[in-house]
C-alpha cells in the first residue's frame, strides 16, 4: 500500500497535513524554492510511479486517501475541483511521473501561483483525464488561496501567460477570472 508518495511544498514549520496522510505512506516536505519549483523537486525525488500533492493545511479521511490513490492512473489528473476554470487545483493533485513527464511538470516561470492551472491545461491538451473531487470532500484549514492573496495585476500577468501559452484556454481562462470579479466573489 505504499506506491504512492505524498508531496508539501511549503514554507510553514506546521504541516497539519501529515496528520492525515496513513504512516506507511513516504512523505516528502519541500521547503526550497517557488511552490513551482518546489513541486518539481519533489516528483524529482520521488520513488514511485504515484504522486499526491498536498497543501500543508488540508485533512481528509483516510478511506478518502485510499481512494484518490486508487484514482491516480497514467494519462490522469486526479484532483480537487478548482474555484474558476473547471479544472483541478493543487490543493490536492494526483497524477503519475509519466504524466507528469508528459506535460512537462510545473512551468517555474510561473513562481507560486497558477502553476497548478497550467499542469491541468497541460494535461487536459493531451486529452488525459481529468478528475474532479468536491471541494466540500476536503477540509481546508489554511488562509485563503494564492489567487486571494495576490494583487489584480499580477493575476492578469498570469492569466495572459497562461492565454498566450495555451490560446484555446484563453477563453476559459478568461471567463474564470473575470467572472468572480464581475460577480463579487472574487
Amino acid at each position: 500500500m505504499d506506491d504512492v508518495t505524498v508531496i508539501i511544498p511549503t514554507i510553514s514549520e506546521t504541516v497539519l497535513t501529515k496528520d492525515s496522510i496513513p504512516d506507511e505512506v513516504e512523505v516528502i516536505i519541500v521547503r526550497e524554492g517557488t511552490l513551482n519549483e518546489a513541486r518539481n523537486i519533489g516528483v524529482k525525488a520521488a520513488e514511485t510511479e504515484k504522486i499526491l500533492l498536498l497543501d500543508d493545511d488540508v485533512r481528509f479521511s483516510e478511506s478518502f486517501f485510499w481512494d484518490v490513490i486508487d484514482r491516480i492512473e497514467p494519462q490522469k489528473l486526479v484532483g480537487m475541483k478548482d474555484w474558476n476554470y473547471d479544472l483541478v487545483a493543487g490543493r490536492l493533485m494526483g497524477f503519475t511521473t509519466g504524466t507528469w513527464v508528459a506535460v512537462g511538470g510545473f512551468d517555474e516561470r510561473l513562481r507560486s501561483h497558477m502553476g497548478d492551472t497550467d499542469f491541468a491545461i497541460a494535461c487536459d491538451k493531451r486529452g488525459f483525464t481529468i478528475d474532479r473531487i468536491p471541494q466540500s470532500e476536503i477540509y481546508h484549514e489554511g488562509e485563503p488561496g494564492a489567487l486571494e492573496r495576490t494583487n489584480a495585476w499580477d493575476h492578469a500577468w498570469r492569466g495572459l501567460y497562461l492565454a498566450s501559452k495555451h490560446p484555446r484556454y484563453a477563453w476559459r481562462l478568461f471567463r474564470g477570472m473575470i467572472g468572480p470579479a464581475l460577480s463579487g466573489s472574487a
